[in-house]
């Protein structure tokens, strides 16, 4: 009974031990954020607005937009001195697919991916209403 007892003490306190270094701020596996982003569209059709604000500021973010085979179609170093990046992108000039917007200080890495589509052409018939007295 107790050599159990001994086993379970020892696996409690690694267990412990293990969740604590994972879970707490000084874990091996604990990051923290250095800015955060934003992606929404704009009231206009066609464009889309990324905003992104610095928690950290380590070093220089650098903002790609890339294609779904990930050719780079934007690219911009942003600098350290900004706090806050507001930008109203106009996507009208690119074709229909899946593109992503990548952004990384090289500590951190966020990456939003949006899909652009043209919607077909639809038939519309005439409504006709009944009203009944």
């Amino acid at each position: 009974m107790k050599t159990v007892n001994g086993w379970l003490a020892k696996a409690l306190v690694l267990g412990l031990v293990t969740s604590t270094m994972v879970l707490g701020q000084g874990g091996p596996y604990y990051e923290e954020k250095t800015f955060e982003t934003a992606m929404y569209p704009a009231l206009q059709p066609s464009k889309v607005w990324l905003n992104i604000e610095r928690l950290n500021p380590v070093g220089q973010l650098r903002v790609d937009m890339c294609d779904a085979k990930g050719a780079v179609l934007f690219s911009e170093w942003l600098p350290k001195k900004d706090a806050k990046f507001h930008q109203c992108f106009d996507l009208s000039a690119i074709g229909d697919g899946v593109y992503t917007f990548v952004i990384t200080d090289g500590v951190q890495r966020q990456e939003r991916t949006f899909k652009l589509s043209t919607p077909g052409i639809e038939e519309q018939l005439p409504k006709r209403l009944i009203t009944m007295k």
